[in-house]
């Protein structure tokens, strides 16, 4: 299982082939079809992330759309950048360390991450996966039985909450309109990569159902030191996935469960000395202290939408448990979590004298959380001296404003929001303490009142001007304000939520069926931006600090392509994302204009497609940019050039069985890269590898 060497790419040439693969056919006519590869899906296509359905060329917004067979395809539904492959400014950092699980930013924002997600809120099936510190987790989406992601970039996101870069709204596959349809789907892969699922789903009754079970296992491909015969960071995933929808008092109801179990071992990070080192070793301490993760969680939801009298009704309430056992290398966290929450949002139309509509919408969201967090001494793997014993409980409110009226001028429509947030964080101390000694029973409110403002403006039949604004704040989560570095117990007095006020306008367009594209320019003036950090004498734990004042800005480029005369399909993303310290001191030094680490400034993707009756095939290629690791810029991890090829076949008849074979080579030239950082690791150890050259093959059958 050795991982051959190879350069980063520096050169020119490397990153002109990635610009030209996704150039290469736009200058010929073209037919109607849909873009599978592409994010800005063709006319016709509408977006429900702005709370509003609308036209997606008419969104006052940077709006991004998956769908359809792009996410079901050649692909092994293990991984979450297989699905959000080719959203501009979304970058995702695949650790292949389900213990700690992707980074996913948008914008530059939720990079900061060290495990699950922050910055961006995550919605699915209606149902917030994000909590009310903040604070999301993806484990449990199935991601082989999705039918749509569509992504918010930039200010409209206020509209949600405690979120700074965007929102990602992730939809289960409808039913089929049969009684009973069953699928069932299996794939093999390098370094131990497997995977199973089986379905039943169907229409009966005027009832909508789709039920999954799967059941993944990935080996690693990290060596273990202390063996080199065997790996470090295997895991094993059970997931549970049920949504039924039936028609109901003239509206829709929508029920959705699931259950997550993970298993999972962390390789940790590396140090530069080790990084290039050609059999990936997992962190030697990490072996030793037994650093891993068990994940219990069960979530159930459900939602209405219909008419009442003159309005539109869309309510929802949810629930969660999620039991989280994590050895990390200094501690052992022992953690029960508990949530729930519900939202109820009225919105009312009226069609104005010139035939437009105007639409009103007025929300409320009551979310709360209840934590009971106890942290050991790891010693070796097994529970040592107690260190905190608290209760931690966060209480959310939201309060938000929604208009779209549109304007007298040129077809123009203009979006305008108001919420209010507060957030309440109470934490109490049962640790045993001596008499006399402080306890760290604490309470913490954070609250904002966010505007926003979006407008469209259509410049020509196939062109569109759009431009919003807005400003946001973010809380940290239960975590970072527990996390204190030289304090045990309550919450930490002088970590403050991030602030900001962001800015974005751009350009869409399109060539009838040939050609879509947008082009975005976005701006983002940031305060207190939550930077996390370690120290000497908890290694691998994350603690979190104020940055001052920082900036983030960037253009996003997006094109797809399908040419009339060929059977080829072509796409292309570019992001350059700007995100710098402005006023930042830390230990007498002034960062000021250094890079907020974990971000690669440029990043672009692009692919070709060819199909035929038979099947398709597919080359596809992700440049990252050098990432900073650290707040004073001194180390960096180089920049890279990945390559994958995939195919499958067109439904192959077999009795009553319709197969679908497919294969995927990721990182088709097994070049060495590095997949992931640990922003300010303590030692120096923030280099999380990748795994080269991996074949995938699998099978999905449905009757």
């Amino acid at each position: 299982m050795l991982l051959t060497q190879s350069s980063p790419v520096r050169s020119l040439p490397g990153r002109i082939v990635l610009v030209l693969l996704g150039l290469s056919f736009v200058s010929r006519p073209g037919v109607a079809q849909e873009l599978p590869g592409d994010t800005l899906t063709l006319p016709g296509v509408e977006v429900t992330v702005l709370r509003a359905v609308m036209p997606l060329n008419a969104a006052p917004a940077a709006v991004s759309v998956r769908s359809g067979e792009e996410l079901r395809g050649a692909h092994s539904a293990t991984f979450l950048d297989e699905v959000v492959r080719g959203m501009p400014g979304v970058q995702v950092q695949n650790r292949y360390n389900p213990a700690v699980g992707e980074r996913l930013a948008v914008r530059g924002f939720g990079a900061r991450a060290q495990f699950g997600v922050r910055g961006v809120r995550v919605i699915v099936d209606g149902i917030p996966a994000t909590l009310p510190d903040g604070q999301s987790t993806l484990e449990h989406i199935d991601l082989g039985s999705l039918g749509r992601i569509e992504a918010l970039r930039g200010p409209a996101s206020a509209l949600f909450g405690n979120a700074t870069g965007g929102v990602l709204l992730f939809e289960t596959a409808a039913p089929p309109l049969d009684p009973v349809r069953f699928e069932l789907e299996t794939m093999a892969g390098s370094f131990g990569q497997r995977r199973g699922q089986a379905g039943v789903s169907g229409t009966f009754l005027d009832t909508g159902y789709r039920f999954t079970a799967s059941m993944t296992e990935w080996g690693g491909f990290r060596i273990n030191p202390q063996d080199p015969d065997a790996t470090y960071g295997a895991a094993d995933r059970l997931g549970l996935n049920l949504r039924l929808t039936r028609a109901m008092l003239g509206g829709q109801l929508e029920l959705t469960g699931n259950y997550l179990d993970l298993d999972a071992e962390n390789p940790g990070s590396l140090p530069e000395a080790s990084r290039t080192d050609p059999d990936r070793p997992a962190w030697n301490f990490n072996i030793v202290q037994g650093a891993s993760k068990e994940v219990n969680q069960e979530q159930a939801g459900a939602r209405w939408s219909g008419p009442a009298g003159d309005f539109d009704l869309d309510l929802s309430l949810f629930g969660v448990r999620r039991r989280v056992l994590n050895p990390i290398p200094s501690d052992i966290i022992d953690l029960a979590r508990r949530g729930g929450g519900m939202r109820v949002q009225a919105s009312r139309s009226r069609t104005l004298a010139d035939g437009r509509t105007a639409r009103l919408a007025v929300g409320v969201e009551r979310e709360s959380q209840s934590d009971d967090r106890l942290n050991f001494r790891n010693q070796q793997g097994e529970r040592g001296e107690l260190t905190l014993d608290q209760a931690e409980e966060v209480r959310n409110t939201g309060l938000y404003l929604q208009g779209t009226l549109p304007l007298p001028a040129g077809g123009a429509e203009a979006m305008a929001g108001l919420r209010y947030d507060r957030a309440r964080f109470e934490a109490d101390d049962r640790f045993p303490r001596e008499p006399g000694d402080p306890l760290g029973t604490g309470r913490r409110s954070m609250s904002a009142l966010s505007p926003s403002l979006g407008v469209h403006l259509p410049l020509g039949p196939e062109l569109d001007l759009f431009a919003s604004m807005g400003t946001f704040f973010e809380t940290p989560s239960t975590t970072e304000l527990a996390n204190q570095p030289f304090v045990a117990g309550g919450f930490n007095p002088d970590l403050d939520p991030q602030r900001g006020t962001s800015f974005e306008a751009g350009l869409r367009g399109r060539r009838g069926a040939l050609l879509s594209w947008e082009l975005a320019l976005h701006r983002t003036e940031l305060r207190n931006e939550l930077i996390p950090f370690e120290v000497p004498n908890a290694p691998g734990r994350t603690f979190y600090r104020n940055a001052g004042t920082s900036r983030h800005q960037g253009v996003e480029l997006s094109m797809g392509v399908i040419p009339e005369q060929l059977p080829l399909e072509g796409s292309l993303t570019w992001s350059w994302t700007d995100a710098r310290f402005r006023d930042f001191e830390l230990e007498e030094a002034d960062l000021g204009g250094n890079r907020v680490p974990g971000l690669a400034p440029h990043r672009g993707e692009a692919s070709l497609r060819w199909r035929n009756p038979l099947g398709h095939l597919e080359l596809g290629g992700v440049y990252s940019h050098r990432v900073a690791t650290d707040d004073e810029n001194t180390t960096w991890a180089p920049s890279h050039l990945l390559w994958d090829l995939r195919g499958g076949a067109t439904a192959i008849e077999a009795g009553r069985a319709e197969l679908r074979p497919w294969f995927a080579v990721r990182n088709l030239l097994d070049r060495e890269h590095v997949a992931s950082v640990a922003v300010n690791a303590f030692g120096g150890r923030y280099f999380e590898p990748g795994p080269g050259r991996a074949f995938q093959l699998g099978v999905r059958a449905a009757f």
